[in-house]
């Protein structure tokens, strides 16, 4: 089992090394030649440490096991910030390892989450980093939801459907290949088209580029002012709406439409349309509210209307950007955007959240139990996409759903203990778990920022942002006796 692992946590820290030359490039032209050296130390120790890996473990070309599986979601998710953290230790921006490994992991979760108060005194370098960060964590995020998590049917993603085509007998880098090929390309023209759009409407080259990448992530991380403020102007919000559902949506699914240049392909996707007419319910339902809000009387009808389609966009795809007057919204507004929050977006997309699939099948299972009430001989079975649901993928459906909830009472319950009240303490764990960072002010308008956190609260942070993107389940199986024993 360590061979396999090995082998590929050295590969990605090979390439992880070799992405920590990039900031060079940055540094030379924002002629911010302090920072050369650290970058270049930081890359050749992580490219000489996943180099030692990689010669040193071979991978075994059979069928990974369930326990290789989980093995290499829990060293990926908590190994990586270790290294990934260097450059801004080295550096000297981020001293406390506690306080660099909560940015990187916030990074690569694309969470959003952030320690710094004042972008605009932070070197130019380090914001690329940061957002560089962010944008490879999408690359993992969606790499893993392909081609890792169907693998250990974790809470029913055995039915998640990719049109990539693959090889059902290779090793797990072989998988993770075939996901990336062809999707890297699409992610990055995206990420282009993105940050062309932006320059086009006014926006600065650079600032665009970092904007573009923390969009298709569905990260949320800024790159002007203070923390906790959303500095874009109306059209830049309504240029980044596409690609926030872009990036919220099954990757496979848009390679497929631009290779074969058909529409009708989206058809095949069982859960685009739940997610579209989700997202289109929600932003009525928070333009209503603020519209019937006695609170916002200055502003006018067109823009509370923008304000409602971003936030809800921005919420549901868990990218996690501020939207205008975030403090002043009503309550009523906050508890849809909670619940956007937990939903999330589809499979095999960038966005965090329970997603649609799982809240599709719980609620034809609902349906099912409810129908038997009436009918108690008759046979409902759950179908999804043409195939019938097993009892067996219902019940990891509904025990996921147990430990997502479980999760977030824990999480609020030891932030609450840290001395934050309650608003602030759920606040804290749903936008951790969920990887929508930046929304805090949102939930807590209180909270004065993630650095005035405790190192107990910033450890807290960062274990939230990881077990949610290891969907919890996988992180319990790990610490199971049962499991070492087999």
């Amino acid at each position: 089992m360590g061979a396999r692992i090995g082998n590929i946590i050295g590969c990605l820290l090979m390439a992880l090394g070799f992405c920590e030359l990039l900031p060079i490039i940055v540094a030379l032209v924002a002629e911010e030649r302090n920072l050369i050296l650290p970058f270049f130390v930081s890359s050749l120790f992580t490219v000489f440490i996943g180099g030692a890996l990689f010669l040193s473990f071979q991978c075994p070309k059979d069928r990974a096991s369930r326990h290789e599986i989980i093995m290499l979601m829990i060293v990926v998710w908590f190994g990586l910030p270790l290294f990934a953290s260097l450059p801004f230790m080295i550096t000297g921006f981020m001293t406390k390892l506690t306080d660099a490994y909560f940015e990187t992991s916030s990074a690569l979760t694309t969470t959003g989450s952030s320690l710094v108060t004042n972008l605009d005194l932070v070197p130019a370098t380090l914001l690329f980093w940061r957002a560089l960060l962010q944008w490879l964590g999408g690359i993992l995020v969606f790499v893993m939801a392909i081609a890792i998590l169907p693998l250990s049917s974790i809470g029913g993603m055995g039915l998640f459907r990719s049109v990539l085509p693959h090889g059902e007998g290779d090793d797990l880098l072989a998988h993770m290949r075939y996901a990336l090929t062809p999707l890297f390309g699409i992610y990055a023209g995206m990420t282009l088209a993105c940050m062309i759009l932006l320059v086009i409407f006014g926006m600065g080259g650079f600032d665009a580029m970092l904007l573009a990448m923390a969009t298709l992530s569905s990260g949320g991380f800024i790159s002007q002012g203070a923390s906790g403020v959303n500095s874009m102007n109306g059209l830049t919000e309504f240029t980044l709406i596409p690609f926030m559902i872009f990036a919220a949506t099954n990757m496979t699914f848009h390679w497929a439409f631009l290779k074969r240049g058909r529409a009708s392909i989206y058809g095949q996707d069982p859960e685009i349309f739940t997610f579209l007419y989700l997202l289109l319910v929600a932003a009525l339902l928070i333009f209503l509210a603020i519209v019937i809000s006695a609170d916002m009387t200055e502003v006018g009808i067109l823009q509370k209307a923008g304000i409602a389609v971003f936030t809800a966009v921005s919420t549901m795809t868990t990218t996690g950007f501020l939207p205008d007057h975030a403090t002043s919204l009503p309550l009523a507004v906050i508890i849809i955007c909670m619940v956007l929050l937990f939903i999330g977006g589809t499979t095999g997309s960038t966005a965090g959240g329970f997603k649609i699939l799982r809240i599709s099948l719980i609620k034809r299972h609902a349906d099912k139990e409810v129908s038997r009430l009436t009918y108690p001989s008759g046979v409902t079975p759950v179908s999804f996409n043409g195939n019938v649901v097993s009892q067996p993928v219902m019940v990891s459906i509904w025990t996921l759903l147990f430990l997502f909830i479980s999760a977030l009472a824990v999480i609020t319950i030891l932030f609450g203990m840290m001395g934050y009240d309650i608003q602030s303490s759920l606040g804290l764990s749903v936008t951790g778990i969920f990887s929508a960072g930046g929304l805090i002010p949102l939930f807590s308008p209180d909270f004065i920022g993630y650095h005035s956190l405790p190192y107990a609260g910033k450890w807290l942070s960062s274990f939230a942002m990881i077990i949610g993107r290891l969907e919890i389940i996988a992180l319990l199986v790990f610490l199971m006796p049962s499991f070492w024993k087999n």
